[in-house]
């Protein structure tokens, strides 16, 4: 896992020249570039379009196929070399092969023009073209350095997230296991195996995912648990077959949701209460949705709800951005929390 870990990492640093809105930015910025060229030429007012189109012919020509390069280059590229390969190295490899074809395209439209290619307009075209291709990887170079520091950064807060999340789990379940242990050793040592899962799970990278059918399996121990303290008074609706088992998410994603609505649904409610989770799969996304019973009006509160829900949307945030959502809303007697996550195999 790590090992792909870096190798993703390796690919998203190093910029996608497949992409359409790179080829139509290089298209205007080249168009750009043969405008300004036509500008600053000698008696442009009585050959501006001639100019104009020569240069855009040129540079169109020189851009795109540079481009297609460097996207068959990034995409066919052996991950073997991938992974030795940095973004300062990649720019070099780039600045060189747009070097290459800058000189290649400048004979070739000497010849086109029936002209002896000169020395000045060779070394012209090769400092437009170094000048242009070095501004652009560095801006790449100072990005990347930049999204680097953030996803750092980002790791950091998932981190300090978690951490604010499992000690309300941890009190719970060692105030069971120590009402269990005199009762039922047995269960008090499948209880403490199942508590070892949930915080094995819990230390693992935020970046390092794991099948939907492992994170169904941990909130399945966590329930089981507190199936321990609460007995008959908790009941678990499972509907999640649409989801598919293989999907990715980060450990421990549906638990503290879950975990939510023991402590502020079920466990304060006098008849208890079940807790239904429903899935289901849309193309891009895929939705959870968790329902349990709302407590009487007369009944204790906690402000650790809507901060526990808090801290999992900025997790979401941090994680997937904008395209995870977290919703809750209540009706009829009952709390809903609806959990939408982008689909990743």
């Amino acid at each position: 896992m790590k090992n792909n870990y870096s190798q993703e990492n390796s690919r998203h640093s190093i910029p996608d020249f497949c992409q359409a809105s790179t080829v139509y930015l290089t298209v205007i910025a080249s168009i750009l570039l043969a405008l300004l060229l036509s500008l600053v030429s000698p008696e442009w007012h009585t050959s501006f379009w001639y100019n104009l189109s020569l240069y855009s012919l040129f540079v169109l020509w020189v851009s795109l196929t540079s481009l297609g390069t460097l996207c068959l280059m990034r995409r066919y590229m052996p991950d073997r070399y991938l992974l030795k390969l940095s973004l300062k190295r990649f720019s070099a490899l780039a600045i060189s092969l747009i070097l290459i074809i800058t000189l290649a395209f400048s004979l070739l439209i000497s010849y086109y023009l029936s002209q002896e290619p000169s020395l000045w307009f060779l070394l012209r075209n090769l400092v437009i073209a170094f000048i242009v291709s070095g501004v652009l990887f560095r801006y790449l170079y100072l990005r990347e350095e930049s999204l680097r520091r953030i996803r750092s950064e980002a790791e950091a807060r998932v981190q300090a997230l978690q951490s604010r999340i499992r000690p309300h789990f941890l009190f719970n379940s060692l105030n069971t296991l120590a009402n269990l242990a005199a009762v039922d050793p047995d269960k008090t040592e499948q209880m403490i195996l199942d508590m070892a899962d949930i915080f094995r799970a819990s230390m693992k990278r935020s970046d390092v995912l794991i099948p939907f059918s492992e994170e169904q399996e941990l909130c399945n121990q966590y329930l089981g648990l507190e199936s321990q303290r609460l007995g008959d008074k908790l009941a678990i609706e499972w509907q999640v077959d649409h989801v598919p088992k293989n999907l990715l998410v980060p450990p421990l994603l549906i638990q503290p949701l879950l975990e939510n609505a023991v402590y502020h649904g079920v466990q304060k409610h006098p008849q208890g209460g079940t807790i239904s989770i429903k899935g289901v799969s849309y193309q891009k996304h895929i939705q959870i949705e968790i329902t349990n019973p709302l407590p009487p009006v007369d009944a204790e509160h906690h402000n650790g709800n809507s901060m526990a829900l808090k801290n999992i949307r900025q997790r979401l945030d941090v994680l997937y951005g904008n395209k995870a959502q977290l919703t809750y809303h209540q009706a009829q007697d009952k709390f809903y929390c609806i959990l939408k996550i982008p689909k990743q195999f």
